[in-house]
């Protein structure tokens, strides 16, 4: 590969920001993160009696005892006994009852597919997160040590394995719950920095959009800011669940989102959402703009690349059917999810220089967020440090035109640092 480097006009990017990276995740991995076997125990008792309490709340909307566990009995349940609309027979001769099936009869107003949600949501957590995560904890640290993946994902991104600390879910309680597992050793605490909202300021940049921009000059929330244009509320004492809607949307609309996928995404009905979204780009055509201009730049080159300079390749972006539209909606995420990437990756190198003098150790990177182990006297000069770093890490080499901002929180454990 070396020598395809210059041609390939990416020597740039493998001698500062892949080369170097390596020692210091190397380094994190050895750190590892201290995590509370109690606590995960204690949970995994109270999913498995959520799970009894929405079996029987299921069995009573069904009618009668059935195994929820069983996508064929399901989908008897819900298409021949209930005699529900939508139902497919697959290969099997057995009715799709996968989570889009149960999310479109959800949004129709069906308890019992909504209960079964609930039912899966608590059934993975369990298995995957309370149940298997004491099994990765090591037996002579008393810590989970993950293992990152530098060439996990095409954008830059990285990957963690083994196990995976980078997809616990935090938009439940649930989730978020076990979080709190993670904890600090005694006499430190956890401390986490995170980009606000990088995505939607490398948008601003890189589409040129003026109204994003000044916005995010002004320092004001984003996301209740789009809520409040598209759904005529005040931004002042506004439902959280609206700026949630306008959060899916402004996401939802830089990962190419249709309309049928936010219709899923918020349980609404197809129209609606279809609706939110013309609404969208009538509001910010640069985005329009710029995703138009990024897949004709895929189509004709067959890479779309970051604002640092990292190719992502889009062979299949040429391509008819169904494949064409995921191709599409991929390269015109590719260089604002990667350009987030490559940000974080330049912030990762620096640290380790930043706080070289702090009794401070960098243990995990979530995405947007670093998490930090830090004795309890030094964590406001660690924040101070890490915080330059991070809202620094696009310069010499790329200059914003939104300015980056970094969060923090601090706490016992990973749940109250976030």
């Amino acid at each position: 590969f070396k020598p395809r480097l210059a041609s390939a006009g990416v020597t740039r990017v493998y001698e500062t920001m892949e080369r170097p990276l390596v020692p210091v995740l190397a380094q994190m991995e050895r750190h590892g993160i201290l995590v509370d076997r109690e606590h995960l125990s204690r949970m995994s008792n109270s999913f498995a009696q959520k799970m009894a309490q929405l079996e029987d709340d299921i069995h009573g909307l069904a009618g009668g005892k059935f195994n929820v566990a069983s996508p064929k009995q399901l989908g008897e349940i819900l298409f021949d006994q209930m005699g529900l609309a939508g139902g497919k027979k697959g290969k099997t001769d057995a009715y799709s009852t996968g989570a889009d099936v149960l999310e479109d009869l959800a949004a129709e107003g069906h308890e019992l597919p909504a209960r079964v949600l609930d039912w899966r949501q608590m059934a993975k957590l369990k298995s995957t997160y309370t149940d298997a995560l004491q099994t990765h904890i090591n037996a002579e640290t008393g810590r989970v040590h993950t293992s990152y993946s530098i060439a996990g994902a095409n954008t830059g991104r990285l990957a963690s394995t083994d196990p995976n600390l980078q997809n616990i879910p935090v938009r439940t309680e649930e989730g978020r719950r076990i979080r709190e597992a993670f904890v600090a050793a005694p006499g430190n605490v956890l401390m986490s920095l995170d980009y606000s909202q990088i995505e939607l300021r490398i948008l601003a940049h890189i589409a040129e959009i003026d109204s994003l921009r000044q916005a995010f000059a002004d320092g004001h929330d984003i996301h209740a800011m789009t809520a409040s244009q598209m759904f005529n509320v005040p931004i002042k004492g506004m439902d959280p669940a609206i700026r949630r809607q306008a959060k899916a949307i402004n996401f939802g609309v830089i990962y190419g989102i249709s309309g049928f996928g936010l219709a899923r995404n918020l349980r609404i009905p197809r129209a609606e959402a279809q609706a939110f979204i013309d609404t969208y780009f009538e509001r910010f055509p640069g985005i329009r703009e710029y995703m138009d201009s990024t897949v004709e730049f895929g189509k004709a080159h067959g890479y779309v690349q970051t604002l640092f300079g990292r190719k992502i390749h889009t062979p299949e972006i040429g391509a008819k059917g169904p494949q064409a539209g995921f191709a599409k909606r991929a390269a015109i995420n590719a260089p604002i999810q990667g350009t987030a990437a490559d940000i974080i990756r330049r912030a990762m190198i620096r640290m380790p220089e930043a706080i070289a003098k702090l009794p401070a150790r960098m243990l995990l990177q979530v995405h947007d967020e670093l998490l930090f182990e830090v004795e309890e006297s030094a964590v406001d000069d660690t924040i101070a440090a890490a915080r330059r770093v991070m809202e620094g890490a696009n310069l010499p080499a790329v200059d914003l035109a939104v300015k980056m901002t970094v969060e923090s929180g601090q706490g016992p454990n990973w749940a109250a640092a976030h």
